[in-house]
């Protein structure tokens, strides 16, 4: 057997041991890429979509309780009554200000945006409105209820259309993040078979090199 047959029977195996590196690198450097696109996914579906969307069923909640408090207050309008709903009222309007800035914080699709912004001139709106009742020395008329009403049922829209875009992208992150961890499932066992047929190759060349049993004929059939 020359020394040229002998090296180009030792390559076999070698190369086929490369290719199984190359695969296994590969597939590695893929996979992760997968699993940290997963766990972007899963990331952004807990702090953009999750707690914001808590974040707007607090908001609609302090809405409300100031819609309350106001209306409260004009069916009684007394100074106690007055000095009692200025300090409730302001201390909800903090927390909605707190809100809003932490909503902002968040990832944001275009539309939600825009929606957002209209909020929140809505919201400065209806607050000024609510402030000038507040401080009003004479009852409301009905023309000045009937807008603040107009008011808050254009914010309560708006939130609910805030919620629905939550619920839309919070979906669409949630099908990414199945469709990833299916593809990085697919590689793994891709990665698994390539492996095995890999192996059971070095195998059977390692076997055709040296088993004595093997007819010449089989061995050099490539000689001839």
């Amino acid at each position: 057997m020359s020394p040229l047959y002998r090296i180009h029977h030792k390559a076999k195996p070698a190369f086929l041991f490369f290719v199984v590196l190359l695969v296994v690198l590969g597939s590695s450097v893929i996979e992760k890429r997968l699993m940290h696109d997963a766990t972007t996914s899963a990331t952004s579906l807990y702090n953009d979509r999750l707690l914001p969307a808590t974040g707007l069923f607090q908001l609609n909640d302090l809405m409300y309780a100031k819609q309350q408090l106001l209306a409260s207050y004009l069916g009684h309008p007394t100074a106690e009554q007055q000095r009692y709903a200025a300090i409730q009222l302001a201390g909800r309007n903090v927390k909605i200000d707190s809100l809003v800035s932490r909503y902002e914080q968040t990832y944001l699709v275009v539309e939600e945006n825009r929606v957002l912004q209209e909020f929140k001139r809505n919201l400065h709106r209806y607050n000024a409105h609510e402030k000038h009742l507040l401080a009003a020395a004479n009852s409301p008329s009905v023309a000045e209820v009937q807008q603040l009403a107009r008011e808050f049922n254009t914010i309560h829209t708006e939130l609910a259309k805030l919620s629905q875009i939550q619920l839309e992208v919070g979906q669409e992150l949630s099908e990414s993040s199945a469709t990833t961890e299916s593809n990085a499932t697919l590689l793994s066992n891709l990665q698994i078979a390539i492996l095995v047929v890999f192996a059971l190759a070095i195998q059977q060349v390692l076997l055709l090199d040296r088993h004595p049993l093997v007819p010449r004929s089989l061995k050099n059939f490539h000689l001839n």
